[in-house]
């Protein structure tokens, strides 16, 4: 491709390298240049233009990026049009991401203008996340280049759970409680619902060898796919009771010792062909730990290697969890906690929905007390104790952010808030990742006042890092506050759903606040309606 300037006339057939504005429009870049367009020019003044001539042995930028797209898209994704030398790749379905690393450096080690950027591999993808982007950055490139990129590609997945059947032993010492396994089994039963797994079988027995064979034997005849073994005490040594018993049975322990924190002491062992995990005892929290990184290969049927495992360990120290924020302060350094310090909270004023349910008119600009109704919900926002508050906007975006423009409050604009409230969340909490929580208020419900916000973060400092829901006769309301432990799945998840997954996901996480009035059910109609829309909170 040849690149540069030349005089007006000559430049028909060629590519405008720069958009420019004529007086009766615009002619963006990489558009094809015809002879009037060149008159255009002319009668404007202009006398040179940039432009690129694509050559006979080149491929424009749309069919090289789709070249290597398509030759990327494996099982589980899906290949977006070509779009100004780019094209997306998508998870088509829930599951794990898999590609060779080594590949993908290859092929963009064929050019530097010839880029092909993918998520982090080995990790859980909801459908419908962007996980891959090609780019050819110059408007044609050589096909013998692409040819040789497209020859370096490996194909990227996205396996997707497959039926699996889990056994969950318990081993029992005094010092565990009743609580303390209840917790566990039920924790270990949403860890496999939400990768599409089953818990069918809770056994529990004495923490001996004897009576973990005994317990093993007995699963083993309901032929599961997965047996997990959650130990009274940790697993601290090959010989130790969990790793003793597997092999008593007959099992084979291929290793004690995971290279992730949380989650070092784990036990990875094969009984009968069927995988066998001793639990590190971080199992029994719902946080992210090396348990999951092992249970996301299992139910997608992926091989577990000894240089996968290894290989965890670089970013395998995981971020804090919420039951040990601080797990390497030393024993004599104990936590002190001052009770007159507040929590820093962050506040996102959501005001990016289509209102589709109102009409042209955006709801949010319906006039409530003698303003636009969203300005309400931002004034009891800003009169509280909240460090800091932004306004996400999508819909009408230029008419909300003028709305609001006489109150200290940055807007930021969303430009996927049509594909969900996820994406506005993520948008605005991007923004406030250095806050200890952050409060999520909807921009229809000026019902809500400063008061209820004021006791939401005050209950927040109580509760240390949980998601607090306010509540009202047994019906959970808005707005939500989410302790910093769920910024990252915040971040990442999609869909419109906003953080009812979480809330959700995490039942025992969940701190309800009582309150005495239906403010936190309302949102916005002439009616002053109740809406079931909102009793799951959080959108």
């Amino acid at each position: 491709m040849w690149f540069g300037e030349l005089p007006v006339s000559e430049c028909v057939g060629c590519l405008l390298a720069h958009s420019q504005v004529l007086g009766n429009g615009r002619i963006s870049k990489g558009t094809v240049l015809d002879e009037s367009m060149i008159r255009q020019f002319s009668d404007n003044g202009y006398e040179v233009l940039t432009v690129a001539r694509i050559n006979a042995d080149d491929i424009d930028e749309n069919n090289a990026a789709r070249m290597l797209a398509e030759v990327v898209s494996g099982v589980g994704t899906r290949v977006e049009k070509a779009h100004t030398g780019r094209v997306n790749i998508f998870a088509a379905t829930d599951g794990l991401l898999d590609y060779d690393r080594a590949s993908i450096v290859e092929l963009n080690s064929v050019r530097p203008d010839t880029t092909l950027a993918v998520v982090a591999p080995d990790q859980w993808v909801l459908a419908g996340r962007m996980i891959a982007s090609a780019k050819i950055i110059p408007y044609a490139v050589p096909e013998a280049d692409i040819k040789k990129a497209v020859a370096a590609a490996t194909a990227i997945h996205v396996h997707s759970p497959q039926p699996t059947t889990a056994v969950l032993i318990q081993t029992v010492l005094p010092s565990i409680t009743t609580k303390a396994l209840d917790k566990t089994e039920r924790v270990t039963r949403q860890r496999l619902d939400v990768r599409s797994a089953k818990l069918t079988v809770q056994e529990r027995c004495d923490h001996q060898i004897q009576a973990l064979c005994d317990a093993l034997a007995k699963v083993s005849l309901t032929k599961p796919d997965l047996i997990l073994i959650a130990g009274a005490s940790a697993i601290s040594d090959r010989c130790d009771v969990i790793p003793a018993a597997v092999e008593q049975q007959g099992g084979r322990v291929s290793r004690v010792g995971l290279p992730v924190d949380p989650g070092n002491l784990l036990m990875l062992a094969e009984l009968n062909g069927v995988p066998v995990i001793g639990l590190p005892g971080c199992a029994r929290s719902p946080k992210h730990n090396g348990f999951d990184l092992l249970l996301d290969k299992i139910v997608c049927r992926r091989e577990i290697t000894d240089d996968w495992l290894n290989g965890l360990s670089i970013g395998g120290l995981l971020g804090e969890v919420h039951d040990r924020p601080q797990p390497r302060v030393a024993s004599a350094e104990k936590k002190v906690v001052d009770n007159n310090v507040q929590p820093r909270i962050g506040a996102l004023v959501m005001a990016a929905g289509s209102s589709r349910r109102t009409g042209e008119k955006n709801k949010l600009l319906h006039t409530f007390n003698a303003k636009p109704m969203v300005c309400s919900v931002v004034e009891s926002v800003l009169a509280s104790d909240v460090a800091e508050s932004l306004i996400v906007t999508g819909h009408q975006s230029e008419q909300l952010t003028h709305a609001v423009a006489d109150y200290d409050l940055p807007a930021l604009y969303c430009p996927k808030h049509a594909e969900g409230m996820a994406y506005s969340i993520a948008t605005g909490l991007s923004r406030l990742q250095k806050y200890d929580a952050v409060l999520v208020c909807l921009g229809d419900m000026p019902h809500v006042n400063t008061e209820i916000i004021n006791r939401i973060i005050s209950a927040h400092k109580k509760v240390d890092d949980k998601i607090v829901v306010p509540v009202y006769k047994r019906m959970r309301g808005n707005p939500v506050l989410l302790g910093r432990t769920f910024f990252d799945s915040l971040l990442q998840h999609e869909g419109d759903t906003g953080a009812r997954h979480l809330i959700k996901q995490y039942p025992e996480k969940v701190f309800e606040l009582e309150v005495d009035t239906d403010s936190i059910l309302k949102d916005y109609d002439t009616s002053e309606s109740l809406k079931e829309l909102h009793t799951d909170g959080a959108g």
